[in-house]
């Protein structure tokens, strides 16, 4: 089991749980970023891609890799 939060990396997610990156492409991950996922914090990705719906795009990453992912509050 994995927890995330808003500082977990867009490339620590993808490594662990590849589901999860189906999600980061419905949200604009650019191509660059789609070739080597980057150590990004979710939290700067739901700024850029997400109106800053940090919650919002945490909930639908959980949706996407099951209970093999736990929210953890910021």
């Amino acid at each position: 089991m994995m927890t995330i939060d808003s500082s977990t990396t867009v490339r620590e997610l993808v490594t662990a749980f590849p589901a999860t990156f189906d999600v980061l492409l419905r949200h604009g991950m650019c191509p660059d970023c789609q070739a080597d996922p980057p150590p990004v914090r979710l939290g700067h990705f739901a700024e850029k891609h997400c109106n800053g719906d940090v919650s919002g795009l945490l909930a639908e990453l959980k949706g996407a890799a099951g209970p093999a992912i736990q929210i953890r509050p910021d």
